[in-house]
């Protein structure tokens, strides 16, 4: 019996199941396929009956739909679990050291933090610190370097030799090669996690004026 058919036992069925001036459901479950294949029997055409592959076909169809719909509702429900994991993930991480892709320092009773930073070939390098306000109050010169990860080496004093307050810095690295080229540096910071928020996107770990994401978290330091 063709498609054409089913559609029509449904029309009859819901006309004589479904109460007058009841909302119509906008979805069909197991139930309601089970009762339109019945009304189907009911009005199929005695000189045409059903024919045994249309109706293994449409039961087919009808089981591989209802199966997409069970994965759909696992998947969200993954999905709703993985994000209440990574949410206590990001909570547990308060008042720990990590480390992060950036270039940010800070100064705290004249103590720095770490800084690290990495060639993509052996060249010079040269590191400029500036202070919070963009202001340059150091340069390193640090000669040829090879493409191990380095960690920045800076006492916390400025060109004068005067130990900086505390607060939030930044360095740049600059490489060049033997002619001059410029280098691609990888640059990483550490710091403590001071606080978390959420936004749509998931957890921002907030470390000193910095926000990272989970992904960002390279290593957990102590």
């Amino acid at each position: 019996m063709a498609l054409s058919a089913l559609n029509s036992s449904a029309a009859n069925a819901a006309a004589v199941t479904q109460p007058t001036g009841a909302i119509g459901k906008t979805s069909l479950d197991q139930v309601d396929f089970l009762k339109l294949f019945v009304a189907q029997l009911k009005f199929q055409d005695p000189m045409e009956p059903m024919d045994n592959y249309q109706m293994a076909s449409q039961m087919a169809q009808f089981s591989l739909v209802e199966g997409m719909n069970k994965m759909t509702d696992s998947l969200k429900n993954m999905e709703t679990s993985q994000v209440a994991a990574n949410n206590l993930q990001a909570g547990a991480l308060v008042g720990k050291q990590v480390e992060v892709n950036g270039n940010g320092l800070t100064v705290s009773a004249g103590k720095v933090s770490e800084g690290f930073y990495q060639l993509e070939k052996p060249g010079r390098v040269a590191i400029n610190i500036f202070d919070a306000r963009g202001g340059l109050v150091r340069t390193l010169e640090l000669g040829r370097q090879d493409t191990t990860k380095q960690k920045l080496a800076w006492d916390g004093k400025n060109l004068g030799g005067t130990a900086l307050p505390d607060g939030q810095y930044s360095f740049r690295v600059t490489a060049l090669d033997e002619k001059d080229q410029s280098i691609p540096v990888t640059t990483t910071m550490t710091g403590k996690v001071d606080g978390v928020s959420f936004d749509s996107a998931g957890p921002l770990l907030k470390i000193g004026t910095k926000q990272v994401r989970l992904s960002e978290i390279i290593a957990i330091l102590a």
